[in-house]
């Protein structure tokens, strides 16, 4: 591993950004991750949702990058239908999102990275388009779904948060359908407290605010609820980017406070902890430093297991980190394509 560091960051984990792990980690059944209350109801409106209402997406600096935004597509898979858009042509690079998010979080990455690479981009079940899981799925499955719909022939997988524990799942269940991982602030299935230093403790801040989001959600008040996420997760955001965020939340309150669809996934059944050795694609993983404590301390230790991985800890960036700091996060997959396409030569 290079460039191992130790600095201050949070703690996403395979499943939601959003409540303590505490009472997760007291149990074999459930991996270290945020635990909610099947609490209250927030019935999102599917049919206001739209993948370009940002202002990120108006940004002029990308005028010309694509003439019309692309058109939604689905694929079907076990139980429902993954809501997804691809574009352009070259190297392909597939998105996912975060628990906290869907596929809109790279409304300004999408059109980018299209005019000189294949992207796809979607939404996880239950989020943006996709119908949510009633019935047990793999969130894994539904990405070898997309990729081999549209014959993705290894990859750049980038995967944030709860998508970071989807896209390394991939690459040890699955290692000749990608080509690189670009991990940023990266969930795995197998974290647990003796992974950082400190152990329980490095995650304080964490179960405090998600604490009180979950109090806030069972209270009916989904405006707190979003603020306390705000403070834990998105704390580096302002202006378009901060509003982007509180509309994601907001659009998908379901499965961020209540785990709608999450809690009927099919998970590893050798957790990516334990497995860490056989990664064999290139890896980038990244983490910021104003994310909660814990989370550079965890790409740390993903960066310490997997073989000739690097670690890059971000100044100025939350657990949002394309939209804290779009600098670094374009510098470092520009990085990580690179070395996938030195390694195919």
């Amino acid at each position: 591993m290079t460039g191992d560091t130790s600095a201050g960051g949070p703690a996403p984990n395979d499943r939601r950004a959003t409540f303590s792990r505490a009472a997760a980690l007291q149990t074999e059944a459930e991996p270290p991750g945020w635990v909610g209350p099947n609490a209250g109801t927030c019935r999102v409106a599917r049919d206001r949702f739209n993948p370009y209402p940002s202002a990120l997406w108006r940004d002029p600096r990308l005028s010309g990058s694509m003439e019309v935004a692309p058109a939604r597509k689905s694929v079907d898979v076990p139980g429902g239908k993954i809501a997804y858009e691809e574009a352009g042509r070259g190297p392909a690079v597939v998105l996912l999102h975060e628990g906290i998010a869907d596929r809109r979080m790279w409304n300004r990455e999408f059109p980018l990275l299209a005019r000189d690479h294949r992207v796809l981009r979607y939404d996880l079940r239950g989020y943006g388009g996709s119908t949510p899981a009633s019935s047990e799925y793999s969130a894994v499955g539904d990405l070898v779904a997309l990729l081999e719909r549209h014959h993705l022939e290894r990859p750049v997988i980038v995967g944030p948060s709860m998508g970071g524990r989807i896209a390394l799942d991939l690459a040890l269940d699955h290692p000749a359908k990608v080509g690189g991982l670009l991990l940023v602030a990266p969930g795995y299935s197998g974290m647990d407290y003796d992974h950082v230093p400190g152990g329980k403790a490095t995650f304080e801040r964490d179960e405090q605010l998600s604490k009180a989001a979950a109090d806030a959600w069972a209270a009916g008040n989904l405006e707190g609820a979003t603020e306390h996420l705000r403070q834990l997760w998105a704390s580096a955001l302002t202006g378009s980017a901060l509003e982007l965020f509180r509309t994601m939340v907001r659009e998908n309150a379901e499965e961020v406070f209540e785990d709608r669809s999450a809690r009927h996934e099919l998970r590893a059944k050798v957790p990516a902890a334990a497995r860490l050795g056989e990664v064999r694609a290139p890896t980038l993983i990244l983490a910021g430093d104003q994310d909660n404590p814990a989370m550079p301390h965890l790409a740390n230790y993903l960066g310490r297991g997997i073989p000739n991985a690097e670690v890059e800890i971000v100044s100025g960036a939350d657990h949002l980190l394309n939209l804290s700091r779009p600098d670094a996060f374009d510098a470092a997959l520009a990085r990580i394509a690179s070395r996938v396409g030195a390694r195919g030569k």
